[in-house]
């Protein structure tokens, strides 16, 4: 089996490809699976709605709303049509996680805890 170029591979017409070159380019797809965020393509997961992400994270609905209202979920907002907003479930539970510890550490140092 030869070494394909990747360059000359994404050039190629389709139909002038030989099968090794096909899987050559599949495996290259495969292993460059990011988005434009940088993260891989698996790992982004949706929900669809305050409930599913309350689900997600494993919190009640009034807590992601209040989340919400503060700002701290609106870089996982992806987009919003009427009143179903859709989140990016793991940088909306990783920025939940934040504010949390950020909030007992706050309260760690006014000795509330």
């Amino acid at each position: 089996m030869e070494r394909h170029d990747n360059e000359s591979l994404l050039g190629k017409m389709l139909v002038q490809m030989t099968g090794e070159e096909l899987v050559a380019i599949f495996r290259m797809a495969a292993t460059e699976g990011k988005d434009v965020t940088g993260t891989s393509a698996e790992t982004v997961k949706y929900v669809y709605g305050v409930q599913d992400l309350a689900a997600y994270i494993g919190c009640c609905a009034s807590t992601i709303y209040d989340l919400k209202r503060q700002g701290v979920l609106k870089p996982a907002i992806i987009s919003k049509v009427g009143k179903k907003i859709v989140f990016n479930a793991p940088l909306a539970r990783q920025l939940a996680d934040e504010y949390q510890r950020q909030q007992r550490d706050a309260r760690l140092e006014e000795g509330r805890l």
